[in-house]
């Protein structure tokens, strides 16, 4: 054992749910959190299998990855229903491809954080230690822009730009409203909005406009 595992093995183990259907990655997490380094691990790889996974009270978890794309997902609705059920554990956002506007509006809703799948699995531990004991964790690429904040031409923000990828891969308003925990009505004015910003007739229209302007 070297060094750094005897320092984990004198602390408190840290019990952490990896809520992720890519069943190799929480295969390869699992092995890295090991018991050496000071983590009890549980694994889930649905919506219903975390909430369940919660539910129960035969385990209390101190942290929890969520895969925001698993099974049963449906954006920040999901994350809240998650961060209600978790009680005292710390929710942190896990994902590859979530957009920043995202995972500030999650951290809003209470979670702990944003780990990306492309950060370094050596990094890993330090940083579930570091939310373990109360700290928020967020990559320092991450520019953290609060929603209504602009970062694109012609006063866009990065959640209108996310409404307009999400229409042009053919969803509908309800569907967007359910993925960034909207109502329906909220993402008709935002459309509306758009069409004026974008001086776009129609949907397809103002997908056109905004992939020749390089939005989408």
């Amino acid at each position: 054992m070297d060094r750094q595992a005897a320092l984990a093995s004198d602390a408190e183990t840290i019990t952490v749910l990896i809520a992720d259907d890519h069943k190799m990655i929480s295969e390869a997490l699992k092995a890295l959190l090991s018991p050496d380094e000071g983590f009890d691990v549980y694994l889930a790889a649905s919506l219903s299998e975390t909430l369940d996974a919660l539910r129960r009270k035969s385990v209390s978890f101190d942290l929890i990855l969520l895969d925001v794309s698993m099974p049963g997902m449906q954006g920040l609705r999901s994350v809240k229903h998650v961060i209600d059920t978790a009680r005292d554990a710390s929710v942190v956002v896990f994902s590859g491809t979530t957009e920043p506007d995202f995972v500030w509006q999650a951290i809003e809703l209470g979670a702990k954080g944003y780990i990306s799948k492309d950060q370094p699995l050596r990094s890993l531990p330090a940083t579930l230690r570091l939310i373990a004991d109360g700290h928020e964790f967020v990559p320092i690429t991450l520019s953290r822009q609060r929603p209504g904040e602009t970062d694109e031409p012609g006063g866009l923000t990065s959640r209108d730009r996310l409404i307009l990828k999400s229409v042009s891969e053919g969803k509908t308003n309800k569907e967007i409203a359910v993925e960034l925990g909207l109502t329906e009505l909220a993402i008709k004015m935002k459309m509306r909005g758009l069409y004026s910003r974008l001086n776009a007739r129609n949907r397809a229209h103002a997908v056109i406009i905004a992939t020749q302007q390089g939005i989408i």
